[in-house]
């Protein structure tokens, strides 16, 4: 079972050639809405890699909400422990250059009413997985952790840490590297990983986009080269690398092995539009044209 507590958002995607100069007008090609929030994109993509996933989440009780809820039940996410609150739903502004790039602005709106005793994790299994993020209270996310039973990821995104003690409780971080020097206040990666690997128990993996993934360990570094694609939309592809990589443990393979996997994922998800991760069946084609077994 994957556990997944996060966040949910409204997505308004906007479309345009090039990002505005600060004080320019530019035009949009296409403007679209759909379902996201990194705690929602992970639950989804890890469903549809035919994981049983249990999502922990907060929305308003609005038209939004109401539509997330009827959502999650279309993919097979359990949504039994997602809570409505009185308020509006979390929401998130993505503008998209040509190149695929994205700039994202959200506000976290129901997304903060989730609070700690909102989330129980104490029955949790040792094979379990949980994955999670900083949409929500950093409370939130440390009880998660703390009462966790199994394999605990933690995606620091945004990488707004006020109490990095939480991470004495991750098993694996995965920042991506942006996140990773604000985390660390260096540019020295080495360094960096060093400072993080005296924090975390297993490993940190840092995705590097098209340059690929490190995966850090205390008695090794590898890297991962990324698969070769012509993106068309990059949103999304951290979370559904992290519910690739999340899946991969599930299914008992090896560390290098599941970022090899959630590499291949995540690359073929900036092929198609939107935040989600692909089908099951999509997964199996490309995964064939690489010669990369599925976990």
């Amino acid at each position: 079972m994957i556990h997944v507590v996060g966040s949910y958002n409204l997505d308004l995607t906007v479309k345009v050639d090039r990002f505005p100069e600060d004080g320019e007008t530019t035009f949009s090609n296409e403007v679209r809405t759909g379902h996201g929030g990194k705690g929602s994109n992970q639950a989804v993509s890890a469903s549809r890699l035919s994981s049983k996933v249990k999502l922990y989440a907060a929305v308003g009780n609005d038209d939004v909400g109401r539509d997330a809820i009827s959502f999650w039940e279309s993919e097979g996410v359990d949504h039994g422990n997602v809570k409505v609150k009185k308020g509006r739903t979390g929401s998130a502004i993505i503008i998209v250059d040509k190149k695929g790039k994205n700039r994202i602005i959200v506000n976290r709106g129901s997304n903060l009413l989730l609070d700690p005793e909102d989330v129980d994790l104490s029955s949790s299994g040792k094979d379990d997985v949980l994955l999670t993020q900083m949409e929500v209270k950093e409370s939130v996310v440390k009880k998660s952790l703390r009462e966790f039973n199994g394999i605990r990821i933690l995606n620091p995104a945004p990488s707004i840490i006020s109490d990095m003690s939480l991470l004495e409780h991750v098993d694996i971080l995965t920042p991506n590297e942006i996140e990773f020097k604000e985390l660390t206040s260096t540019d020295d990666i080495q360094d960096g990983i060093n400072l993080i690997l005296k924090k975390v128990r297993m490993a940190l993996i840092i995705t590097l986009g098209e340059r690929g993934v490190i995966i850090a360990t205390r008695h090794k570094r590898v890297i991962i080269d990324s698969v070769k694609v012509n993106p068309i939309d990059t949103t999304g592809a951290g979370d559904v690398f992290n519910a690739a990589l999340a899946f991969a443990i599930e299914k008992g393979t090896t560390l290098e092995e599941a970022v090899g996997f959630a590499n291949a994922v995540a690359g073929l998800s900036v092929t198609i539009e939107g935040a989600l991760g692909p089908k099951l069946e999509e997964v199996k084609l490309f995964l064939d044209k690489l010669n990369i077994k599925m976990p």
